[in-house]
């Protein structure tokens, strides 16, 4: 960014996160909240004039005190000073206008990050719109690399959230959105997902956002934290605001259990294929076509940290997360009317191949959690379950467990050829992913 003129020091005004004015790379101190708020809502405008009623609204509402226009006054005339050390006392200034309309920052995409935005988001469209897609994503890249938190930090410094601020964090939003459409085209949502991931985590609600964020998730191979990320919104949703989600997120968890299910499938025939094993990938009992109906099936048990879990640093310790993992697959199971006991009169009882866990956060004593299994069927002989461990107090996702287990013969000790004989089992097959097994090999 550069100069605007021969006049005085630049400044950089950054209102795409937490407000902040730089000069020569220094931040400046910008006063109290009424002061950063006024200077905010200016730069809102971007250039455009803000009338002093509009200030006194936003700081005071319906009832300002018989003070506020020299309170404004002396707020604008701190920033002017601020800005330009040297002004003379009622000076117009360099940075900060005035008129008969109002207040105005002078500002241009130089040294004003919204606008600097704006103009790349402009250029990334235009270049969408004429069938240019690569100079597109990377022009939304530039700019979303820009966002750096809710406008203005004003979520900190307001009770109520201004339309001014919100309407800019929609279109940084909207601009996410277009971005995601265009990366989940062109490389798998591999060049926006951290981005995607910063901009969704403050724009909780907005489900275009949270649809494509599931859809990268995805699309960049991190199955099971979009299938989290979607039961940690729809329980926020449902906590919150008594709804379900709408039908995009709703359209996108569907899309991406149906992308699961045909990379189960293709890698289970890629592998046949290698061995010279093709009969694997026809539809057997046990096999993924068998189970179609309920692929992506998904079952919550819900844990609370006791005061037993917690180590000697304060927060959960590192088995407990396995034995949460083996809880909620027992709630499963439990749920399914699969009783362990009738497995082992049957000579048959279930034995873990691989574990694997994931830690991304810490628990603490009184956290709830809600742990979500899904059950996966590679293959005749085996079940993968991937568990999803999500803090219900703020959506995160603390750990993931992954599991490959299968069915043992206990009288003469080998795997048990087809792994569908879970089916025999259990009362509601829907729990753990299992319809009733064909009675042929045909589809």
């Amino acid at each position: 960014m550069t100069d605007l003129g021969d006049r005085g020091r630049p400044l950089l005004f950054e209102l795409l996160g937490p407000l902040r004015v730089r000069r020569d790379g220094q931040d400046l101190d910008l006063g109290p909240r009424q002061q950063r708020l006024i200077l905010a809502l200016l730069l809102t405008r971007a250039g455009q004039p803000v009338s002093t009623q509009e200030v006194i609204t936003m700081l005071w509402g319906s009832q300002p005190p018989a003070s506020a226009k020299n309170i404004v006054h002396r707020c604008i005339g701190n920033l002017r000073h601020l800005f330009e050390p040297d002004i003379a006392p009622r000076a117009q200034g360099r940075w900060i206008t005035s008129d008969a309309a109002g207040y105005r920052v002078v500002a241009d995409e130089s040294n004003l990050d919204l606008l600097a935005f704006r103009k790349l988001a402009g250029e990334a469209r235009a270049a969408a719109d004429t069938g240019n897609p690569d100079a597109a994503l990377t022009a939304y890249t530039k700019a979303l690399e820009m966002w750096r938190g809710p406008c203005a930090g004003a979520s900190d410094l307001l009770v109520d959230q201004l339309a001014p601020f919100n309407a800019i964090d929609h279109e940084c939003a909207a601009a996410a959105v277009e971005a995601a459409d265009l990366s989940l085209r062109l490389d798998s949502g591999r060049s926006v997902l951290n981005i995607l991931r910063r901009v969704a985590t403050h724009q909780f609600f907005n489900e275009a956002l949270q649809a494509r964020f599931i859809l990268v998730l995805s699309a960049a191979g991190q199955q099971a934290e979009a299938i989290a990320r979607y039961h940690s919104l729809r329980r926020k949703l449902l906590d919150e605001l008594g709804v379900e989600p709408g039908a995009e997120v709703q359209a996108a968890y569907r899309e991406i259990l149906e992308w699961s299910s045909v990379r189960r499938e293709d890698k289970t025939c890629a592998l046949a294929t290698e061995k010279k094993r093709s009969e694997r990938c026809t539809v057997i009992p046990g096999s993924r076509s068998s189970f179609s109906r309920y692929d992506g099936a998904t079952h919550t048990a819900s844990i609370t940290v006791g005061s037993d879990d917690i180590g000697a640093n304060g927060s959960v310790r590192s088995p407990r997360y396995l034995d949460y993992s083996i809880r909620a697959r027992c709630a499963a199971l439990a749920d399914a009317g699969l009783s362990i006991k009738e497995l082992a009169a049957a000579g048959l009882g279930p034995v873990d191949l691989e574990v694997s866990i994931k830690y991304l956060d810490e628990l603490v004593l009184g956290d709830e959690v809600d742990v979500v299994t899904r059950f996966e069927y590679l293959a005749p002989k085996i079940v993968r379950l991937v568990q999803s461990m999500i803090r219900r107090s703020d959506g995160a996702i603390v750990s993931v467990v992954t599991s490959v287990t299968s069915l043992m013969d206990t009288t003469g000790r080998w795997l048990v050829d087809d792994a569908a004989v879970w089916a025999e089992f259990p009362r509601d097959r829907a729990v753990v992913d299992l319809t009733e097994r064909p009675k042929n090999n045909q589809a």
